[in-house]
């Protein structure tokens, strides 16, 4: 993530931006995106009040479940891609929300200030002693930080399948097709451990409240939605037409299947005493 860990890295800005607009349909067609956001939410106090940061906010998704969930909330929108704010504006047009294009590491420089943080699917791209500084800075002292990390970003579920039925479901599609089979996605290169983040929340003023995993039947067709999000996938330089039938076949194949998907989901409250 750079030399912070906060700074956003332009290559993954760059592979984000190029995906935004099949990102914001994933998101908006699959219930497994709005279940992470709104499992986060639930963890925040009921009358919160106040301004809450959005991390890596996207296409707007927690955002605009947070608002609809606290009224009495405003929403501050953290993203370093261009092309995803510009959804998530439309998103939320005429809502309480502030949007900013950058990474958390610019938060301070901004005199940004909330009672709370969401991280729903994006703090794997932080490293998490340098977010807790920032975090320390930003959120009011009694404040909350509510974070989640997939299957394979979490050390306690790292070694779980996850979200893989797609990969025999494209091989069998692009077999039928005549196709060389599509590339297989190299495994995150480091997970997030206890140790780590445990060390982090303290060293910044910061105490676990709770953590909980869910277990959640998703079906198989998401997985190849989250890979024909790239343009060039499954095979490259595809033709139109033929991609779309060739993704269309692999849904057809996935119809009916389901996989466990684990997520974590923690809940940090920073100390009163840090003022």
């Amino acid at each position: 993530m750079g030399a912070t860990g906060v700074i956003p890295d332009p290559g993954k800005v760059r592979f984000w931006q190029a995906r935004a607009q099949a990102y914001d349909r994933l998101c908006r067609r699959w219930e497994i995106f709005s279940l992470l956001s709104s499992r986060l939410i639930d963890l925040l106090p009921t009358g919160l009040q106040g301004p809450v940061l959005d991390i890596g906010a996207g296409s707007g998704l927690t955002s605009q479940l947070l608002l609809a969930r606290r009224p009495h909330c405003q929403a501050i929108l953290i993203e370093p891609s261009q092309a995803m704010l510009d959804i998530a504006r439309v998103t939320l047009v005429g809502r309480p929300a502030q949007f900013f294009v950058m990474g958390l590491d610019e938060a301070p420089a901004r005199g940004l200030h909330a009672v709370a943080a969401l991280a729903s699917a994006s703090m794997q791209f932080l490293d998490l002693e340098p977010a807790f500084a920032v975090l320390a800075r930003v959120i009011a002292p009694g404040g909350h930080v509510a974070l989640n990390l997939w299957w394979h970003h979490w050390e306690d579920t790292a070694d779980r399948e996850g979200m893989s039925g797609w990969l025999p479901v494209a091989q069998a599609a692009c077999r039928e097709a005549q196709l060389p089979p599509p590339p297989v996605p190299p495994s995150p290169a480091k997970v997030k451990t206890r140790k780590e983040m445990m060390s982090a929340c303290r060293q910044h003023g910061f105490q676990l409240l709770s953590e909980h995993r869910d277990e959640d039947l998703t079906p198989v067709g998401i997985g190849v939605d989250f890979q024909a999000m790239g343009t060039d996938w499954p095979v490259e330089g595809l033709g139109h037409v033929e991609r779309l039938a060739l993704l269309q076949r692999m849904h057809e194949i996935a119809q009916g299947q389901f996989e466990t998907v684990a997520s974590t989901q923690f809940l940090f409250q920073k100390n009163m005493e840090d003022r």
